[in-house]
C-alpha cells in the first residue's frame, strides 16, 4: 500500500507542478504584464521541468516493485536522463514566458514558442522512453513468469 501511497503523491506534485507552470501564464496574460520578472519567469521553467521529472517517477514509482536487475538499471537510467532533460527543457524555456504570454493573449494556436525552443530537448526523453520500455518488458516478463511475489 505504501507503493501506491507514493505513486498517489507523485502524481498529486505532476498535476499541482502542472498549475504552477500554468500560473504565471494566466496571471500575466491577465494583467497584461509585460516583461514577465525573472524570478516568475524561472519559477515558470522550474514548475514546466517538475512536470516532466515528477511524471517519469511516477512511472518508476508504478512499477519498480515488478522489475529485476536489468529493469531497474534501465528504470535508474531512464529516470536520471529524464531528470536531466527535464531540468534543461525548464531552462530552456524559462526565458520563452514572455513570448508564451503574448501567444495566449492574441488567442494564438500555434505551439511555436513552446515547441521550438525544446523540439531537440524533447526527442532525447526518447532515451528515458526506451529505458523504461525495457524495465516494463523485464516486469511484464517477470510477472508472466510468475517471478513476481505478491506483498504480504
Amino acid at each position: 500500500m505504501r507503493r501506491v501511497g507514493h505513486a498517489n503523491l507523485a502524481f498529486g506534485a505532476s498535476l499541482i507542478a502542472a498549475g504552477l507552470a500554468a500560473a504565471p501564464v494566466a496571471y500575466l496574460t491577465l494583467v497584461g504584464a509585460s516583461p514577465a520578472p525573472g524570478w516568475l519567469a524561472l519559477e515558470f521553467g522550474g514548475a514546466v521541468a517538475a512536470v516532466f521529472a515528477v511524471t517519469f517517477v511516477t512511472y518508476a514509482l508504478v512499477a519498480a516493485h515488478l522489475v529485476g536487475r536489468p529493469g531497474e538499471i534501465a528504470m535508474g537510467l531512464g529516470l536520471a536522463w529524464a531528470v536531466i532533460v527535464s531540468a534543461l527543457i525548464g531552462l530552456a524555456l524559462s526565458p520563452q514566458l514572455d513570448v508564451i504570454v503574448r501567444s495566449v493573449a492574441a488567442r494564438s494556436v500555434s505551439f511555436a514558442p513552446i515547441a521550438h525552443p525544446i523540439a531537440l530537448l524533447d526527442s532525447l526523453l526518447g532515451f528515458s522512453y526506451l529505458a523504461f520500455f525495457v524495465a516494463f518488458a523485464d516486469a511484464h516478463y517477470r510477472v508472466a513468469r510468475g517471478r513476481v511475489v505478491a506483498p504480504g
